[in-house]
Parts: C-alpha cells; structure tokens; sequence
C-alpha cells in the first residue's frame, strides 16, 4: 500500500478526517418534481430460509432524489453518463450558508458575490438554504430558493465544477398544468438556468440533504466531495451517492 493511501486510511479510522452522507433515502412514495415518474421499489422474490435469495427491482425517473443533472439534460447532442471522465465527479469545493434566503426567493449575483473569495475554479459549490427540512411536505414540490439567470452568469464566470442545491431543480418552479402550485419563473428563466450552467461544462445537483450537518461538522464548510451517477449509457441524469469528506472542526 502507498504512503498516500495509508495516510488516508489512517485519518479516516482516527476521525481526522470525516464523511458525511449528503444524500436522500429512496423510498416508495418520496417526493419527485410535480410530473416526474415516481419512485417504486418491490420485491420480486424473498429468502426466508438459508439458500434462499432476495431479489427485488426499482422503477423510477433519473432525476429522483439526491440527483445529478448531466450536459445532455439540457443540451442537445451533450454529454452523458457514460462518456464523462469519473475524476470530474471528484471535486474540493464549499458550502455557502444562504440560510437567510426566504422559501420561493431567488438567489443572485449579489449572494454569490458575498463569498466570491471562497470559491475557486473547479470548486464544488453547495447552496445551503435549510430548505431540505420541508422534505415531505407539499410545500417543497414549489416554493423552493433558486438560482436566478444573474447567479448562473456569475457561476459560469467563476468556473466552478458542480453546484448542488437541495431543492429538486436548481431552477425555480415555473408551474405546470394540472398542479396547483403558482409559478415562481418563466418556463425559459428554468431552460437558461439549466441550459446557461450545463453548456459551460458545471454539472447540478439537486436534492441534496444534510448541508446543516456539514456546516457544523467541517472546518470552514470546506471538503472534498464526491459524487458518481451511475454508469447508464445515454442516460442525462442519474441518482447519485453524494458524500463530503472533510476535516472536522
């Protein structure tokens, strides 16, 4: 075994270095975004004695739960999972606490920019709203803190890898027909958001959970993240186990 991966090792059994699971448990009956497929999981068969196994199998959208959303989301002819190198799921980054954010309020240039000397090119930037403890209620398909145009530009122009936000789309909701919620943007403010970020080459997250926990865990909200889809061929998103190692405060 190296020196490197010792130490690392090392660390990680003496907890100076921690991991914190940032990611939502899939579930029958979980929220999906309003028109998305929902998530089922059943059992085909169960072992209920020794030399016998249990299968089951899942049926769900690419975009359930904690989730990354891909180039081919929303640029045509982009990348899929398949074909993406895995060291651009790996990325240093930071959370931003944007916890005075109201639910349904946009979140700018002028937030960003108040942590403009926290962020780095090929950072992964977390946005932290606290909005994750709506989780269940109906109240989190609609009315959650977005990204706006102007904090798209602003991330474009940092260069930064990854951005994750704990609603279901980064985007804020933009009403759908048959569900009751009040649009909060324009259908085309959700496809330059989307599209502005994805073409530049920064991936999405969304649905991500536990950022409180990071904040009070990690020294200076700062980690390494890591964060792989699954290797579905053509696939423009996939679930996602999103994990932060970092050293604790």
């Amino acid at each position: 075994m190296s020196q490197t991966l010792r130490e690392l090792i090392n660390q990680l059994m003496s907890r100076r270095l921690v991991i914190i699971d940032l990611t939502h448990e899939l579930y029958n009956g979980m929220p999906t975004y309003p028109g998305d497929p929902p998530f089922n999981h059943e059992y085909v068969k169960i072992g209920r004695s020794y030399g016998e196994a249990t299968l089951s199998r899942i049926s769900a959208g690419l975009h359930s739960g904690t989730h990354i959303d891909l180039p081919r989301h929303f640029v045509p002819n982009g990348l899929t999972a398949e074909s993406i190198s895995l060291t651009d799921f790996i990325a240093y980054g930071v959370i931003l606490d944007l916890s005075y954010k109201r639910h349904g309020e946009a979140i700018t240039e002028d937030d960003l920019r108040k942590f403009d000397n926290r962020m780095q090119r090929n950072y992964a930037v977390m946005l932290y709203t606290g909005f994750s403890r709506t989780w269940g209620t109906e109240e989190f398909l609609y009315n959650w803190p977005y990204l706006d145009r102007s904090g798209a530009d602003y991330l474009v122009n940092k260069g930064v890898r990854v951005v994750g936000i704990e609603a279901l789309s980064i985007a804020g909701w933009p009403g759908k027909e048959g569900y009751p919620y009040p649009p909060r943007v324009s259908r085309d403010d959700v496809a330059y958001v989307h599209y502005k970020l994805l073409s530049n080459g920064i991936y999405i997250i969304e649905g991500v959970t536990n950022l409180d926990l990071a904040l009070n865990t990690c020294r200076d909200g700062e980690g390494l993240f890591i964060f792989m889809p699954l290797k579905i061929k053509g696939a423009e998103g996939s679930p996602l186990r999103l994990v932060m190692l970092c050293e604790p405060k």
